[in-house]
């Protein structure tokens, strides 16, 4: 008699010798007990779907910043379309190409970042359609594991095996398991097979998203092309102009003027600070003598001469060390001031596209949404908020050695003395009537010395 059991047969022979019923409760019990250990290995489903989900998610955010980029790239575009082509409006319309090519790089970045999440999403999934495979395998393998260890025990047929049940309950029993086993042994294996074949799909979809992004780089990338021949026309432009005025020169030592006056300004804040920080140091050191004096009268006298603060917020130097020190160990971890990352103007030497003449810029200036909020980086406090010319508004803030500067403000939520966690608003960037526009002065000191912010931001 021959049997076929989904995609194998066997010959069942004679059955021979005392026993044989036994043995076959053993096969059959063997095959239920191989359906158990089967049915207790899930198929990690909802680990899957964990990782998944945090794959999609990662996506949908770099998705977003993207989308935000793309829609502050357009806004540019119609600044410089809206532009006239005078002198002073041709260097208008090279910054804002600046501007403009700067936020497509981190757009070019953000559609990267996006391609590796594609990819790490088909790298999961590949891995879950490797593991559907070993499952099939797997339950192919025990099938056949199953009826070779029948065979070699001389198992009778299904058929054989209900018709020789002692009673009408055995025979029921019997047909039931073996249905049972039958019916799973399906399932499972259509399951298997479904499941990989629906992640096949959307391998094949996700690969496709991967070549369209592929293709948006390149767009971009051309695009970018375009920007600096546009750039190139509008420097030839101004030289053609710059014999007729002689503005942008005295843009230019305005610009040094302006920096030179910041540095002035920030050394004599900082000095100022440091005295009245000593008078404070003394006012208490002179302070906790005087409660030891033994004479009452005069001890009272000398306690009220010295009760009045400096001023009315002290952080004392222990407090400053923990500032120092947080900001210290956070350097290349610390948040940006404002959501964008996109440097319009870098920290250092910069030479003048004109003139050739080199300028250097204390900090950097950050690409914002107009009127965005702006946030201090790391525990601190406010030491001087004042207008400086180039920089607008500005806020000066104090984490021990380290001081960090947000100017543009065109509006400024603090006073001086404000004590101040990491996170904190402390005002609202630049906007269209700012003078440097929809933007912010970004400025990260040591002591005396300026340091480049973006060393210290999270990268």
């Amino acid at each position: 008699m021959h049997v076929k059991i989904a995609t194998y047969s066997f010959s069942h022979g004679a059955f021979t010798g005392i026993g044989w019923k036994n043995k076959l409760w053993k096969a059959l019990w063997y095959s239920l007990v191989l359906l158990l250990m089967l049915n207790s290995s899930p198929l990690m489903g909802q680990t899957y779907e964990e990782r998944r989900n945090a794959v999609l998610e990662k996506q949908s955010q770099t998705r977003s910043e993207i989308d935000e980029l793309s829609s502050r790239i357009r806004a540019f575009e119609q600044q410089i379309n809206a532009t006239e082509n005078e002198y002073s409006k041709v260097f208008q319309q090279y910054e804002q190409l600046n501007k403009m090519i700067a936020l497509q790089d981190n757009k070019i970045r953000s559609l990267e970042g996006e391609q590796l999440h594609i990819q790490e999403e088909i790298d999961l999934i590949e891995e879950q359609i490797e593991l559907r495979e070993r499952e099939l395998e797997k339950s192919l393998q025990n099938y056949r594991d199953i009826l070779r260890y029948n065979y070699m025990n001389n198992r009778m047929s299904e058929l054989e095996l209900i018709v020789s049940a002692e009673s009408m309950n055995q025979m029921i029993r019997r047909a039931y398991y073996l249905n049972k086993l039958e019916s799973y042994k399906r399932d499972q294996r259509d399951e298997i097979v479904q499941k990989q074949l629906e992640l096949s799909l959307m391998q094949s979809d996700l690969e496709g998203s991967l070549e369209k992004n592929s293709q948006v780089i390149d767009e971009i990338q051309q695009e970018k092309g375009k920007l600096n021949n546009q750039r190139s026309l509008q420097l030839r432009s101004a030289e053609r102009l710059k014999e007729e005025s002689s503005s942008l020169l005295d843009g230019l030592r305005q610009v040094q003027a302006q920096k030179e006056n910041l540095e002035n300004e920030f050394a004599t804040l900082i000095a100022e600070e440091d005295r009245i920080r000593e008078l404070e140091n003394e006012r208490l050191r002179r302070l906790e003598e005087a409660r030891k004096i033994a004479d009452a009268a005069r001890r009272a006298e000398e306690v009220a001469k010295y009760s009045t603060p400096t001023r009315a917020s002290y952080v004392s130097d222990e407090t400053l060390k923990a500032y120092e020190q947080n900001f210290s160990v956070s350097k290349g971890k610390l948040p940006w001031p404002v959501s964008s990352t996109t440097v319009s103007k870098k920290f250092g030497i910069t030479r003048n596209p004109l003139y050739g003449t080199r300028t250097e810029h204390p900090g950097i200036n950050i690409v914002t949404r107009e009127g965005e909020e702006v946030r201090v980086i790391s525990d601190g406090y406010v030491f001087a908020v004042q207008p400086l010319p180039g920089y607008g508004n500005v806020v000066f803030v104090k984490h021990g050695s380290f001081y960090t500067v947000y100017g543009n403000l065109s509006e400024i939520y603090v006073n001086s003395s404000t004590i101040l966690r990491a996170g904190t608003p402390i005002g609202k960037a630049g906007t269209n009537e700012s003078e440097m526009g929809e933007s912010i002065f970004f400025a990260v000191r040591k002591n005396n010395t300026n340091l480049n912010p973006e060393e210290w931001l999270t990268r």
